[in-house]
């Protein structure tokens, strides 16, 4: 797949004689190069592997998608709506910090969000596109702890809702990654602290100490 397409080919393609309906056939290339990025990582994309795991020809790989860009620009967006759909429905939650937690610790989420940053070291495109969505999501994320807060008559408000959001998303990248590697050394003392830490917050708990959690 080419990495450079020339200018305005993507708005004069014609759907190939026989192919599959246009949306149904995007969206399992994208299905497909989910698949093999979640199980395998990003360095085993290729338009054969994606053909045959969507059960395609692989010219039907290039006629949607000219350039691996556009391909991964795709995959980011279905992940970013689908991400921030979840999102949404955690800032309905009773208890959004606990919520927001859990939803951070997802390892689907998680494993997903790591491989499309690696990937993003070599795609600028895409480096772009991740920094933008980053910056929304820590807002909205900021916006959840402050909403938790301040529900909790500012229990926990030693630390700023942004610092919260960040220090969320580094420990649950930090303990997926060590999980990738075997790592767990520490693991079970820092999610006993947040757990009695969130029970702070939210529940009216004694705040928690080396020693209680």
């Amino acid at each position: 797949m080419s990495d450079d397409a020339a200018p305005g080919a993507a708005e004069n393609r014609r759907t190939p004689p026989g192919s599959p309906d246009l949306p149904e056939t995007r969206s399992a290339i994208i299905d497909a190069t989910i698949e093999i990025m979640r199980s395998e990582g990003y360095a085993a994309i290729s338009s054969r592997r994606i053909a045959a795991a969507a059960g395609l020809k692989s010219k039907l790989v290039h006629y949607y998608f000219k350039t691996m860009d556009e391909l991964f620009l795709a995959v980011y967006k279905r992940f970013e709506d689908e991400h921030f759909a979840q999102l949404t429905r955690v800032l309905a939650s009773r208890k959004p910090l606990r919520a927001l937690w859990q939803f951070s610790m997802d390892s689907t989420n998680t494993a997903m969000t790591l491989e499309l940053n690696a990937l993003a070291t070599h795609r600028r495109m895409l480096r772009t596109e991740i920094a933008r969505a980053s910056q929304r999501l820590r807002l909205l994320q900021s916006a959840v702890i402050g909403r938790a807060v301040e529900e909790a008559g500012n229990r926990g408000a030693q630390l700023p809702p942004m610092v919260l959001s960040i220090l969320t998303l580094a420990v649950s990248r930090l303990l997926a990654m060590d999980a990738v590697l075997g790592v767990d050394s520490g693991h079970d003392e820092t999610l006993l602290w947040i757990d009695a830490f969130i029970a702070y917050v939210e529940d009216g708990a004694p705040w928690p100490t080396p020693a209680s959690a």
